[in-house]
């Protein structure tokens, strides 16, 4: 695609410098690990509080609900 950009000579001006600049080497800098294991260690963070306040959820005062129980109704089979 940057080859159909530089035909025109104001993306040539625009996406030169951005676009030829970068020089990967094949590895992340110590920044993008850094960056990497915040992003991965919010995530996990996060996950598990959603899980944990999933199973705190519960209402403590309630009874047990049978599976063949509906609300307050109680069917026999």
């Amino acid at each position: 695609m940057h080859n159909l950009l530089f035909h025109y000579p104001k993306a040539n001006l625009i996406f030169s410098s951005t676009l030829g600049s970068v020089e990967y080497d094949g590895q992340l800098s110590t920044v993008a690990y850094i960056i990497l294991a915040v992003v991965s260690l919010g995530i996990i963070a996060g996950l598990g509080w959603c899980f944990y306040r999933a199973l705190t959820a519960t209402d403590k005062d309630a009874p047990i609900q049978h599976p063949d129980e509906v609300g307050e109704q109680s069917y026999q089979k």
